[in-house]
């Protein structure tokens, strides 16, 4: 089976950022758990995978519209010979779950952009009930980025600690240890011991580079 694959990601570095491994998914590789939700494809024949290559390209195209009126962010996207796979996460307030109601609508509007109903294979990333993606202490910053290293954690089969480079989501927050408080990226930070919850794609150099949507520090 061929898959054409493109993957669109929210921005890294600049407010889960300058725009890093989020703009550059060839490079991406998952680091926190799978989605918890999905939505599987619908019993339509497909118009070929040219055909749903075609209205991937349609869809990608006018994202922003669709970000606007469902509050839905595009992780990845692909197409394969049977549907068009798409995960998305809630965008704004990222830690709300969407309904069967919300992803119904979605779909709704993914048709009416396409010109017609097509098989599609919708997963929801949610944020941020389970374990955070990425602990460590804050070594450096740079920018609108922090270097979280975790020197309990080897990297990998390597004697270098656990480290990544992490920028805010456009819609992302960093948050002080209580949640009260939205804090700035600073070098005030340095030091602190800090939780990311992450998109969960990872450009894959050393330290890693990625993109979270809730940064709390302790």
């Amino acid at each position: 089976m061929k898959k054409l694959i493109v993957v669109l990601l929210a921005a890294l570095l600049s407010g889960c950022g300058a725009r890093a491994p989020d703009d550059n998914p060839a490079a991406a590789a998952p680091v926190s758990p799978s989605p918890v939700a999905s939505s599987m494809p619908l019993d339509i024949p497909s118009p070929s995978s040219t055909g749903l290559q075609a209205i991937q390209d349609t869809l990608t195209g006018q994202w922003e519209e669709l970000r606007e009126k469902h509050a839905l962010e595009l992780q990845f996207v692909y197409s394969t010979e049977d549907a068009v796979h798409m995960e998305v996460r809630p965008y704004g307030e990222f830690e709300r779950a969407p309904t069967e109601a919300d992803i119904e609508a979605f779909k709704a509007s993914l048709f009416e952009l396409a010109g017609e109903p097509f098989p599609v294979d919708i997963t929801v990333r949610e944020c941020c009930e389970g374990e955070p993606a990425v602990v460590g202490k804050i070594e450096s910053v740079d920018g609108k980025r922090v270097l979280i290293v975790n020197e309990n954690k080897k990297n990998g089969n390597m004697d270098d600690p656990e480290a990544f480079w992490v920028g805010l989501t456009a819609d992302g927050k960093l948050l002080s240890g209580d949640g009260r408080e939205e804090l700035d990226v600073d070098d005030s930070l340095v030091g602190k011991e800090a939780r990311a919850w992450t998109t969960g794609l990872v450009n894959q150099s050393y330290p890693g580079q990625t993109s979270a949507v809730k940064i709390v520090v302790e």
